[in-house]
């Protein structure tokens, strides 16, 4: 018998935003963001500090991201247009919260920035080893990882995963 759908072993990818920049200028602004694609679907996005609240994004036509000038307006462009995110905030720490519009909730993940600290560590390490567009490196062998492990027990393990994005990891029940 074949079983058709996609394996729980899924492939992890890690792109540091930074390097997309255009200007040094632009670096500075992603600096430090990460998005992480899970079977090749750019889920989950790690968010260094971001101010409590947004900043003052037109109400009426929010910014391009090219036209944003400030880190923090970045980083909660990434907040609010990532379906999973996670940032630290010591204070929420171990919270999960929601953010965005009602029709399109994105959801946050908080953690100690001691956490984010570690996380990032092996992030940038995970950048070089899992960054191309032929994904080839998988969960189980990354295991040994403390950001992995945090994405497989609290982002993909949280029950709140979209359906689409469950089945994409073979965990649609």
């Amino acid at each position: 018998m074949v079983k058709i759908g996609n394996p729980a072993n899924y492939t992890v990818q890690v792109f540091p935003d930074e390097w997309e920049a255009e200007s040094p200028e632009e670096e500075a602004r992603f600096a430090g963001i990460f998005s992480v694609a899970l079977n090749l679907h750019g889920l989950i996005t790690f968010v260094p500090g971001v101010p409590a609240d947004p900043p003052p994004l037109a109400a009426a036509r929010p910014p391009r991201e090219d036209e944003f000038t400030t880190a923090a307006e970045v980083r909660w462009c990434e907040l609010l247009n990532s379906p999973y995110s996670v940032t630290p905030d010591d204070t929420r720490a171990g919270t999960v919260g929601e953010v965005g519009s009602e029709e399109s909730p994105a959801t946050v993940f908080y953690v100690t920035g001691e956490e984010f600290a570690a996380f990032t560590t092996e992030l940038w390490e995970l950048a070089e080893i899992a960054s191309g567009g032929n994904p080839r490196v998988r969960r189980d062998e990354l295991l040994d990882r403390a950001v992995i492990r945090f994405i497989e027990d609290r982002v993909v393990g949280s029950g709140r995963l979209r359906p689409e994005h469950a089945a994409s990891l073979g965990r649609a029940g």
